[in-house]
Parts: structure tokens; sequence; C-alpha cells
């Protein structure tokens, strides 16, 4: 798994100013693996042989397209499925490219006080001994994933015959620890893991003491229950579930009462539970900024977990521009947060601002509404009171509630503030018939005011449904520059609702900036209207027989024409209406107080936006 970005790391991103950006970029060059790991969160996704005629050419298209656009991958690594699985020749080649990359950007990644990492590979390490001498060459550094205890390697880590492994990987231990540059394993705990805790502190005795291979830099992982695997694995072998929260923390304790003391200890308290401290891809905040899983047909995942989930494909390499990528992949990541349930318990707890929820992709899968890890991480966290201090309940207030909103999250649906109520106001407000959806329910025309499937905007590749700020806590957010392509469509029915003269109706568009202003008599602060448009039925192009009943209209000009309006870091906001739905709802304040008081505010469907200046 990649890691997130480090504090100094963040700092060397705010240093070195907008020229560069710099990623985790990981690389699969083949999804296939030539073993069955019983427990396998990509289920049926490592069986299937992958074509990988063009995985050189891939990768060499995907690094020159991201360095051209100045972004730089600090941290390219090797995955899979299996990455030693593919023919020896192709292995030396990505390789010898990964190398050479290192040596033309170093100079880049170190001025930005990056490490200069060495070329990187995750391996099972099957086939270590054929390729010991490869990697020698190219200084590889290598993270193999063996179980813990060897017992349960043998029963759990077979080949694609379902025949042990576990000769041929201790062996290949024992030539790992004679390798002469960095290296390490790592273990996935299970249900029945747990079971032989004694079993697994012995074995990782014999392989620091006895096979020579040092522990230090050891790697704990848990695994979880994802789609795929269940469907594959879990339903058929008892064992291979995911550990309770409070089997972790067990699991934990168990290995610092075994090894605190030893020369194993630092490791212990730095290393082995690395993954779960605010250091790593999964308690970063909206990974889809940082982080990139490249496969050799060109597509772009999030992760190596998210990659057997097409929800979390960012699109292709080949089909889409580098920004198309960029901006779909923080698009997708907080799109899929945005649908989460979460628990009101991490909006209270001191150590948020250190886990964010934990990885979106395990939330994703497990339906859970927290981190999978939360019990454990806490226990980490009390055991590094300097590194990783609770938060005040004041600050953690303030923080989740900024970051709530930051990524639109459904738990924005809690009332976030509690008004001082110094006004009357009348009971009848409050009886169910009074309420704005019951008054929508009852009015036709509201309806289709109301009515989230009247306006869409196609952004590039990703499309946005607009819904009404009134009715949804969800807002769709968008990020646009001038070389974003911005589609709006309606179905052509949409100028006939309220109108006897569809001719002479049209759509209404209002761009608001989020700059306050005061006016009305009431005195109000609102945002700053700073242009309306108008687009008549006879300027809008109808769509092919595929989709037949709607129109589209380019707005890529007309939002370009503006761009001086946008000021950096401030949202803008695009409403859209027809004139006859615009005039129904101001009639519709006149006549009804309680509809009024409830939709005081724009009700109109909206996508908020920021506007980056290509540079």
């Amino acid at each position: 798994m990649a890691l997130a970005y480090t504090a100094l790391e963040e700092l060397a991103l705010l240093n070195n100013g907008p020229e560069y950006k710099f990623i985790h970029l990981l690389y699969a060059p083949s999804n296939y693996c030539n073993m069955a790991c019983q427990y396998c969160y990509l289920g049926t996704g490592t069986d299937e042989i992958t074509d990988t005629t063009k995985a050189l050419q891939t990768l060499k298209t995907a690094i020159d397209k991201f360095t051209q656009e100045n972004i730089i991958p600090f941290n390219l690594s090797f995955h899979g499925g299996e990455p030693t699985a593919i023919s020896k020749s192709l292995l030396r080649s990505l390789l010898s490219f990964a190398h050479d990359y290192y040596q033309t950007h170093a100079e880049k990644i170190q001025a930005a006080n990056f490490p200069l990492n060495p070329v990187h590979i995750k391996t099972n390490l099957y086939n270590f001994d054929k390729l010991y001498e490869l990697f020698d060459q190219y200084q590889v550094s290598i993270s193999a994933s063996v179980d813990l205890p060897l017992s349960l390697h043998e029963k759990y880590r077979l080949d694609k015959n379902n025949k042990s492994t576990l000769n041929k990987i201790t062996d290949n231990l024992k030539l790992l620890a004679s390798y002469p540059h960095h290296k390490k394993i790592s273990c996935v705990i299970t249900q029945e893991h747990i079971n032989h805790m004694d079993a697994l502190i012995a074995d990782i005795k014999f392989i620091h003491n006895d096979i020579g291979l040092n522990m230090a830099k050891f790697n704990v992982m848990f695994s979880f229950d994802s789609i795929e695997n269940q469907n594959k694995f879990i339903k058929q072998i008892p064992g291979t579930e995911m550990l309770t929260q409070n089997q972790q923390v067990e699991f934990y304790h168990a290995l610092k009462k075994a090894f605190m003391g030893t020369e194993l200890e630092q490791g212990l308290m730095t290393h082995w539970f690395k993954e779960f401290t605010p250091e790593f891809c999964c308690s970063a905040i909206n990974c889809g900024d940082k982080f990139f899983l490249l496969q050799s047909n060109g597509d772009i995942y999030s992760c190596p977990r998210g990659q057997s989930s097409k929800s979390f494909r960012y699109g292709n390499i080949f089909k889409q521009s580098i920004n198309e990528l960029m901006n779909s992949g923080w698009q997708t990541i907080e799109a899929i947060e945005n649908k989460l349930d979460s628990n009101d318990e991490c909006f209270q707890c001191l150590y948020l601002p250190y886990c964010h929820q934990g990885c979106v992709f395990v939330r994703e899968q497990t339906k859970l509404t927290k981190s999978y890890t939360c019990l454990l991480q806490k226990a980490i966290y009390a055991d590094h009171p300097d590194k990783y201090p609770p938060y005040t309940e004041t600050i953690i207030q303030d923080y989740a509630l900024k970051y709530k909103y930051r990524n639109n999250l459904k738990s924005i649906t809690t009332p976030e503030l509690e008004p001082v109520k110094n006004h009357y106001l009348t009971p009848e407000l409050y009886e169910q018939q009074n309420s704005l959806s019951q008054l929508i329910k009852s009015d036709q025309i509201l309806q289709q005011l109301y009515c989230a499937e009247l306006f869409s905007l196609t952004i590039d590749t990703f499309n946005y449904p607009l819904s009404s700020p009134i009715l949804s806590n969800k807002n769709e957010m968008a990020l646009l520059t001038e070389n974003s392509s911005i589609i709006l469509t309606v179905p052509a029915t949409i100028f006939a609702i309220n109108s006897k003269d569809p001719v002479n109706n049209y759509i209404q568009l209002m761009m608001l900036r989020n700059t306050l202003v005061r006016y009305g008599d009431e005195g109000r602060e609102k945002q700053e209207h700073i242009v309306d448009y108008c687009v008549y039925q006879q300027s809008f192009k109808a769509l092919s027989s595929s989709t037949k009943g709607n129109l589209q209209f380019d707005l890529s000009s007309f939002v370009k024409l503006h761009q001086s309006l946008f000021i950096n870091g401030v949202r803008n906001n695009l409403y859209f209406t027809t004139k006859t739905l615009r005039e129904y709802h101001y009639q519709k304040q006149k006549k009804n107080a309680f509809y009024h008081i409830q939709a005081i505010n724009l009700p109109f469907p909206f996508l908020e936006f920021y506007w980056q200046k290509v540079e």
C-alpha cells in the first residue's frame, strides 16, 4: 500500500510552490498472481492472465504524460497481482526504466525534500530465487508478503494448483536474509491467525534469530471482507473473516507483551503497525488527489485495493488527459465518500485529524461507518502521546464541521449549529402539512421546480446531476479551468413546464460568487450575483436517437468568458431554472408564507465550483 504524505512531505509541497505536483504511482504490469491466497481482497481478479505485450510502453506513456504536466511520481513502485509473474525480460525492462526515471528526476524529487527511493516491488516471494541477481543489479527494495505463523502460510497461501508453497517460501526467506539491499516482510491477519498467537510470535523470533532476516521493519496488515473476497472465499473458508476491532487490540497487546524490552521493541513501536498511523494513505483526506495505481492496459485506479472495483476506476491514460484523470481521482473519492454513512462518534473523537474515518474503499466494501481499525488506532495513539496527542473538544468541534463541509458528507444532515431563537415562530410552521416537502408534494409545478432530473452538467467526462440545495445536503463540487468542457443537458419537455408559449420560455442560468454582499430590506448578507444568462430552446442541440428526448448546450465559452470574475480559492455557484419556473417560485412565495420562509434562499438546482487558472 502506498504511503500518505508525511508532515515533512506536506511541508515540501508548500515550499516547492506550484511548479510541480508530487504523487505516489503504483504500477501493476499484470493482474495475474501465481498464488491463490484464501483471503485476497482481489478475489477472482488475480486468476486471469493479463496481456503484457504493451506493459512497458504503457508505463512510459504514463510517465511522459505526467511529467509533461509537471506531475512527478516521487514514489514509483511495482505491485499486482504479482509483478514477478511476468516474464523476466519484461521485468528487467520495467526495473531498468524505473531506475533511469529516478535518475532523471532525482534533482526535482530531492529539491522538494522527498527521499530518492530505490526501485520498489511488492511480491509474494515465490520467484525470488530466480530473480535474485536481477533485483541485486538494480538494488530493488523488496516488500515480501508472507503468512505468519508459517503453518497458516501452508494452509492459506497455496499456488494455483492448490498446493503448499511453504517450503519454497521458507527457502526464499533465507535467501532474502542475505539480500544486501532494503527488504522487509508483511503479514495479513485474519480470524484464524489470532488463535495461533504463540506460534506467530515464535515464528517472528525464528525468522529474526534463526533465518537471520531483520524483523524490525516487519509490517502487520489486517484482512477485510471485500465484496470480491466474500464472493470467492469467505463463504466457503471459515477462518478467513476479518477480525473484530477488539480482537485487533488484543493482537496488538499480545505482540507488545512478547517484544517490549527486546531488540525488536523499536520495530514494534515504529514499523509493525505503521499502516494504521496518519503517515499512510488510509488516513489521508481524499486519497484520490495523491495516490494512483496504473494497470498495463492504461486503466488508473485508486490503489491496489481499489482495482477490484470499477467504482474506484478514474479513467484510462490513453483515453483521458492527465488533468481529467487527476480531477476524476479526487472527485471519485469525494463522490463515494459522500454516499457512505458516517458515525457521529467520529466527529466527536479527539483523534479525528489523524484518521479521517479511515480507508474509503474499506468502508465502501464492508459497509462500516468508521475505520475498521478504529480501536487499534486509538491504542497506538495512546502509546505515542508525544507524536499523536489528542486534540481539545473545541478544536475537534470546529475541525469536524469544516471536515464535513469540505467532503459534503451525508452526516451533515445532523443539525450542526444550535440557533439562538430570539424571535417567535408560529408552531404551525412545524406541522407536517406546512413542511416544505409536503408543500412540494401537493403542488405539481413545485415538483418540477425542485426535480433533480431536469438539469445535469457533464464536465469533461464526469456527470453531475443537479439538485436543489434546499432539499439536499450533498453539494456537487467541481474544479473548472479554461480547458474544461461544460455541457448542460435538459429534457426537451422542460420549456413546456408551466408555459403556454415554450418558444418564449428560456433556461435561466445565475452565476454567484461566495463574496458576501448586504442588500434588501432585511439587510441580509448573501452571495454576490455576478452574471445571469438566458438560453432559448432554439439554441439547444438535440441529442442522438440513443438519448432521444434530451437537449444539450455547450456552456464552456460562457464560463470561460467570465473567468476574470473568479477569485482563487473562492467558491462559485451555477444555478439553473426556467423563466416560467422562476416566476412560479416567486408567485408561490407571495401566496404562501410557509413556503416563503422555507424557500427564502435560491431553491434551484445548482453546482458549486472552484476556478483554477491554467499556468
